[in-house]
């Protein structure tokens, strides 16, 4: 990594918020009252797009006054268009943080920025405000850089003076020595390779940036080194064809290349029209072999659909074996292989799904679930979440909707049979003994963490995430109510479950308090909590971690609603939030944490097929269940209603609904809606 990515990340990832209980902040406020980074800002542009300047009318600069920065980051501005994808970052040379405090004392050129202070945050060195210096960003270990430089004023001068070519320099060169002024200015005049991608990247701002002292420095090494002259140049696609070949003193270039790829925009843009001569070559380090591929495997994916699911499965991959070996391209990182990444999830389902497996009970099933077909359904979500575009979603829906689709029914059907033929695993018994996952807490000291709708593959990806922390994760299974509905299971994980029970008419499966009749909702689940000596903990709140608490963070279920086919894109988002609250916790204290869900649910790319209930039979209606008339006789799958064994439940078949129409929903009797996992996290 080059220092510059080390900034970009450190800029970025002062915007980190809980999406949950967070709203994204507006802008990153930079401020540098002695204008240290200022010499270096074209160059620091260049790699961070969303990154505006406080200063004279410049829009091609990406400067301006503060009443223009604050059009520019509401994207009102025509001349000055941000990324929207990423938060803008506002740099105030000149600028110190007690400037902005105070909004009535604040300087008029700068109080259209003010209130950024408070939608924003900032970028700042501590907790006081002080600015990020350059030398306290080398030195500090929170960079990640904790670079040795002398202290001398000399050195200081050194660093500034050469600030974007040291930017430029890989964090590598610099580590395990002591670094002095000498050390610094050779960066400038002794390191050909990356100033030759430097200069292929950009040659007339390049040139504009040399001094008199660098740029004749620069020729003579291309001359002597590389045999051309930069001043003599009328076609530089030689020069990159030379690049791509990386033979003799040109491989040495090419290595820094790979490592330095991302933050030469401009150069992998013109490596797309330098194509191989002749047969021999390498086509790795061609970027224009790769595109073609590209499109040659788009174009195969887009005309497959139409075969049986074996022939599918076979063609995927025999796909795969011939484009593995583009995973180890450079092209990969750099994420212009799409397809790739999509077509090696495809080959994933397809592995997974030749087999419409089975068990001679529904227990037996769930277990060879856990030890191997989640894959399955993981495979399928990570593929759509591969799709960046239209296009490429319907490609996958297509696919999916051959290979998986089938594989799922099958699959939920199976399990359906078994349910019908030995009952539910997860049902009451008349003894009145209820699932673990109902059952009362009494540990102390521990914290149980609600997550909605955490489907058991999405926890193996939690699991994942958890795993990187220090800590002890253990991740296990339990059956959910039924139906697999959030008004219903939600309230059987919670510790008060032992107050509910269900009314006999009822139309959206909540439980009501028996003691007093009132509906379950969240104001009660707190009340009921609070009698039990249990805190509910709220936004980022960490309570007492010697007091059993309730928090909830991670609403993957509504995500689901929401968006539907596009569900898998958000996942991973979601997933992230919830290992940020749990590192709270732990920061905070905690030692016994416990995650639990609801339910899981049923993701179908070609969406639920509609299924037949006779309306004579029903009380009402939803996706994937029914409440059936007291005393009807179906022919339907039905099972007792968590909270009243006396209300029945018509099951939809297989992955169909009674209500069609969407690509996401749950409620019914399927391993994905209904197999739950839990987590139990303790600290070393």
């Amino acid at each position: 990594m080059q220092l510059i990515d080390y900034l970009a990340s450190q800029l970025r990832n002062s915007a980190t918020y809980n999406s949950a209980v967070q709203v994204a902040p507006a802008a990153i406020l930079w401020t540098d009252i002695e204008r240290q980074w200022q010499p270096a800002m074209p160059f620091i542009k260049q790699h961070i797009p969303e990154l505006i300047e406080l200063g004279t009318y410049n829009p091609e600069e990406r400067i301006g006054p503060a009443i223009w920065i604050k059009c520019a980051i509401a994207g009102m501005l025509e001349d000055c268009e941000l990324p929207k994808d990423k938060t803008p970052i506002i740099y105030l040379p000149g600028v110190g943080r007690k400037d902005l405090r105070a909004i009535e004392q604040c300087p008029d050129e700068l109080r259209p920025l003010a209130e950024l202070q408070y939608r924003g945050c900032w970028w700042a060195y501590n907790s006081a405000g002080r600015d990020w210096s350059v030398g306290s960003f080398l030195t500090n270990p929170r960079v990640g850089l904790e670079l040795d430089v002398a202290k001398d004023k000399k050195t200081q001068e050194a660093i500034l003076n050469i600030l974007p070519d040291l930017l430029e320099t890989p964090a590598e060169q610099l580590k395990g020595k002591k670094l002095e002024a000498q050390d610094f200015i050779s960066i400038v005049m002794d390191d050909p390779a990356k100033d030759i991608l430097a200069w292929l990247n950009n040659p007339e701002a390049k040139k504009q940036a040399w001094d008199e002292n660098k740029w004749p420095v620069f020729k003579q090494a291309c001359i002597s080194q590389f045999n051309f002259d930069p001043d003599d140049i009328s076609d530089i696609s030689a020069i990159i064809y030379s690049l791509c070949e990386a033979e003799g003193e040109w491989y040495t270039v090419w290595e820094r290349f790979k490592d330095t790829a991302h933050n030469l925009p401009c150069l992998v843009e013109k490596l797309k029209t330098i194509a191989p001569t002749g047969l021999a070559f390498e086509a790795s380090h061609f970027l224009s072999e790769n595109l073609k591929d590209e499109a040659e495997l788009a174009n195969k994916l887009a005309s497959i659909i139409s075969v049986t699911p074996t022939e599918l499965r076979q063609q995927l991959t025999a796909l795969y074996k011939l484009h593995e070996q583009r995973k180890s391209w450079l092209w990969q990182k750099l994420d212009m292989s799409p397809w790739l990444n999509i077509l090696e999830q495809l080959e994933n389902v397809a592995q997974h799904t030749q087999i419409n497996f089975t068990g001679p009970n529904a227990e037996a099933m769930a277990q060879t679930y856990k030890e191997r077909f989640w894959q399955a359904d993981a495979a399928a979500i990570n593929a759509m979440a591969a799709a960046t575009d239209l296009n490429q979603e319907q490609v996958v829906a297509d696919i999916l909707a051959v290979i998986y689709t089938p594989w799922l029914e099958a699959v939920t059907l199976n399990f359906q049979r078994l349910v019908k033929e030995e009952s539910y695993p997860g049902k009451p018994s008349s003894a009145g003994e209820i699932n673990e996952s109902t059952a009362t807490y009494n540990t102390n000291g521990q914290a149980v963490f609600f997550v909605d709708g955490l489907r058991f593959d999405t926890a193996k990806m939690l699991e994942n995430k958890l795993s990187k922390l220090n800590i002890n994760v253990n991740l296990t299974s339990n059956w959910c109510a039924l139906p697999s509905l959030t008004a219903t299971a939600k309230a059987a994980v919670t510790p008060v479950a032992d107050i509910l029970s269900g009314a006999q008419e009822n139309d959206n499966f909540t439980p009501h308090i028996t003691e007093s009749g009132s509906e379950f909702s969240s104001y009660h689940l707190s009340s009921a909590l609070g009698k039990k000596d249990w805190q509910f903990l709220k936004e980022l709140d960490t309570g007492n971690p010697s007091i059993n608490a309730w928090l909830q963070t991670g609403d993957l279920d509504n995500m689901g609603h929401k968006q539907q086919l596009k569900m898998p894109r958000y996942i991973d988002s979601i997933l992230n939030d919830v290992v940020t609250r749990i590192e709270g916790l732990i920061a905070a204290g905690w030692k016994n944490i416990r995650i639990v869900t609801d339910h899981g649910w049923l993701w179908v790319p070609g969406k639920l097929a509609e299924a037949n209930i006779p309306k004579n039979q029903v009380k009402k209606r939803l996706a994937r269940c029914a409440i059936l008339k007291d005393n009807v006789s179906t022919d339907e799958l039905k099972v007792p209603w968590h909270w009243n064994e006396n209300v029945s439940v018509a099951m939809a078949p297989g992955i169909a609904g009674y209500v069609a129409g969407d690509y996401y929903n749950h409620g019914g009797l399927s391993i994905q809606e209904c197999l739950t996992p839990v987590i139990n996290i303790t600290t070393p």
